[in-house]
């Protein structure tokens, strides 16, 4: 197992929160004029692309983080009215809840994450315990910070045949690409339904697939789901299918059979035909053009339902619940 970066942590629960008693930004900003061409400025909106944007919001977030712990530090040492809470006093139950809930079976048994885990809340209980002070802080004037995020580069991305769950009208999405194979993938899927649950007809869930290469049978996997979806079986296969070790055709046609597909020699047919081959490089290739290279990778943003496409930013990896929350109301409250 991973150490878990605290960082992600605070950034998240920082989220959202504009920055108090903020000036011009220390860094570059959009407008900031980096040259001249024949006497014409350069902007740094002109060169701009998504790597930069990227690299410039991690270095935002990086700067952010260090600064937040540095100026809680000597808020801590120079008067009592900062002093830090004490170390939180994780339970042997907390631990387990913990290991549960977020499916860590797989990476290993309770006694060996254990104490990671453990080690992990202690530090997102101090993250939050930070996040308390520098806010209180700075809405007393005792901390400023010329910090700005970067505007994040919205990317585009057309829905097209994605199977969509929810409310196909929501103004907001949250697209998934995933493979079956991938452990990450089957990690995120309990912080899906929880985020389904939560919002309701609020927000649309979408899902492409996304096989990688080195997973042998993830195509076969995704070719099964959608031939499942002709019949109405999709989500059924879907839900299955991350639980499942063995994913080659033999098996995949039991699963029909468990789910009661009604037609299993149209089932059989389509899978054995790689009827669904173009549908899935398809996907692959629009994931590709908005910069997801691994799974699982989410695409979070406004939705149109009128033409199709989804305008948002990408999220990688299998986050905690409280960075896709974060996304998800930041394009909520902006319509």
């Amino acid at each position: 197992m991973k150490p878990i970066k605290i960082v992600t942590l605070t950034l998240a629960l920082f989220a959202g929160s504009t920055p108090l008693h903020a000036a011009t930004d220390a860094l570059l900003t959009e407008e900031s004029v980096i040259g001249t061409v024949s006497g014409k400025e350069i902007r740094l909106s002109d060169i701009e692309d998504q790597k930069i944007n990227e690299l410039r919001i991690q270095l935002h977030n990086d700067l952010q983080e260090a600064f937040i712990q540095h100026a809680v530090t000597q808020l801590g040492a120079n008067s009592a009215d900062y002093k830090p809470a004490a170390p939180a006093q994780i339970t042997d139950e907390q631990v387990t809840t913990f290991y549960q809930k977020n499916n860590l079976q797989s990476r290993g048994s309770l006694e060996q994450l254990g104490p990671m885990i453990s080690e992990y809340m202690e530090g997102m209980a101090k993250a939050r315990s930070d996040i308390q002070i520098y806010q209180r802080a700075a809405i007393k004037g005792d901390i400023t910070t010329r910090l700005i995020k970067p505007k994040e580069m919205l990317l585009n991305l057309p829905v097209a045949s994605a199977f969509v769950r929810g409310n196909q009208k929501a103004d907001v999405m949250v697209m998934e690409f995933s493979d079956y194979q991938c452990p990450f993938c089957k990690r995120a899927q309990s912080t899906i339904k929880d985020l389904i649950e939560q919002y309701g007809d609020r927000v649309a869930f979408g899902y492409r697939h996304f096989p990688l290469a080195f997973h042998k049978e993830a195509d076969d996997a995704a070719f099964a789901v959608e031939c499942a979806r002709d019949q109405g079986g999709f989500e059924a296969m879907h839900e299955i299918l991350f639980d499942q070790s063995d994913l080659s055709r033999s098996n995949l046609k039991e699963i029909a059979k468990q789910i009661n597909l009604k037609d299993l020699e149209q089932f059989n047919s389509c899978l054995d035909k790689d009827q669904y081959a173009d549908r899935v490089a398809n996907d692959m290739a629009a994931g590709q053009a908005v910069g997801i290279s691994g799974t699982p990778g989410f695409i979070i943003g406004y939705y149109n339902p009128d033409n199709g496409s989804l305008e948002g930013e990408l999220i990688s990896g299998a986050q905690p619940a409280n960075v896709f929350i974060a996304a998800i109301e930041k394009y909520l409250q902006g319509r």
